[in-house]
């Protein structure tokens, strides 16, 4: 091969595109080592400076190899090494190196820039996501400077390269953040840029692009979980102060978000949360009436309540949770028969009495395994039943007795 050919070859090395991976790094490093072989045995005036060129163009791709290696350190060290070199020869070569400005200037823009993404990701190895955040940054600046020097001498195969490196950088940035802060904006800025880099040609984004959609999805699910449990404290608050209006818009919000999560990932503990609500919704539903002396209503509210539970443990596969449930079915029931009972007392009703005495046994039997269960709310609903019962069974026992006499 003559001196002319080997320079062109060379050239060519200079200007091709950039590697994607590290398995096209090693052709490239082979192709200069070949190269190298020959130039050894070659004997022209700028041999020194293609020979000096042809080093920097291996050991670019040697640090290409590590930095696609994941070897942050190694590449990080290489880079730096190879910035230096580049630099000397440049002054020793100052003619040589002018007519070969722009591709060398943009090899040394790309290794700058590979340095401030090394850095930071030494930096996040080592688990300081400040200093990794800020060269990140750093990094997609750089990547920037490549660009526009790409653009002014429209050099569009280089070009895409350093965008897809900027929306890859930009991607990577906002899914640290993202993961960091539990901010689910960042992972979304984080899954547009990796698309779009994905879409420039960057290879094996899928896996990445895939995780962050997962982790957006579980952000979402965490932060609706939070919500749904926060309007159920505020419904079960406002129901212990009787503001039952305002609990039942609680469980009524709450029940809707955990219909929405199970429609965004379907699980049965959100569709039993979702039926949990409601039946909460109906218990306040049928105390607001109670106060309202609209007992009639108020049972069918209960019945509903209990319904509702039912269903539940229906879906429930353990035993445990279904004993759980049981007590509170009870006092839906015993709440039901009650309220009924109070309707036949208003309307004078004899049957009335008999409803309030299997209302009781009914209440004092979920009072009785809400404390086995240590249920302390439940226990005190049963306690006031019980308490607004007997005040009912005392009057009903002298009007009825007095009517029979």
């Amino acid at each position: 091969m003559s001196d002319e050919n080997v320079v062109v070859h060379i050239k060519q090395i200079l200007t091709q595109k950039y590697c994607l991976s590290a398995d096209e790094t090693v052709e490239s490093a082979s192709l200069c080592d070949s190269l190298g072989e020959t130039l050894v045995s070659l004997d022209f005036p700028e041999k020194d400076f293609y020979v000096r060129l042809l080093q920097h163009l291996r050991q670019f791709y040697n640090s290409e190899f590590m930095f696609f290696s994941n070897r942050a350190n190694k590449a990080l060290t290489s880079y730096q090494k190879l910035q230096t070199a580049i630099l000397e020869s440049q002054t020793q070569f100052p003619d040589l190196y002018s007519q070969l400005q722009y591709d060398i200037d943009r090899l040394v823009l790309r290794i700058d820039a590979r340095i401030q993404e090394t850095r930071a990701q030494v930096a996040e190895t080592e688990k300081d996501m400040v200093q990794a955040d800020v060269l990140y940054v750093e990094t997609i600046n750089r990547y920037n400077n490549e660009l526009t020097t790409e653009q002014s001498n429209n050099d569009y195969d280089h070009y895409f390269d350093s965008l897809s490196n900027i929306f890859y950088t930009t991607g990577y940035l906002y899914r640290l953040r993202g993961k960091n802060s539990n901010d689910s904006s960042n992972l979304y800025q984080a899954l547009r840029n990796l698309k779009k880099a994905k879409f420039l040609g960057r290879p094996k984004l899928q896996s990445v692009i895939e995780k962050t959609h997962d982790d957006i999805v579980l952000l979402t699910l965490e932060k609706l979980e939070q919500q749904a449990e926060t309007l159920f404290a505020q419904g079960l608050e406002k129901s212990e102060a009787e503001q039952f209006n305002s609990a039942k818009t609680s469980y009524q919000k709450s029940a809707q978000l955990y219909h929405s999560l199970n429609n965004i990932r379907q699980s049965v503990e959100y569709e039993l949360q979702e039926q949990i609500q409601f039946s909460s919704y109906y218990e306040a539903t049928a105390k607001n009436l109670m106060i309202q002396d609209n007992n009639e209503q108020a049972a069918l509210q209960f019945s509903y309540a209990s319904q509702t539970l039912q269903k539940v443990l229906q879906k429930i596969p353990s035993e445990s949770l279904k004993e759980n449930f049981g007590p509170q079915i009870s006092y839906f029931k015993a709440m039901q028969l009650f309220c009924q009972a109070v309707t036949e007392y208003d309307e004078m009703i004899p049957e009335a009495i008999e409803h309030f005495k299997e209302a009781q046994q009914e209440l004092e039997a979920a009072k009785s395994k809400a404390e086995e269960l240590r249920n302390l709310p439940l226990i005190k609903n049963c306690v006031d039943a019980l308490n607004k019962l007997n005040s009912y069974q005392e009057i009903a026992g002298l009007m009825f007795h007095s009517d029979a006499s």
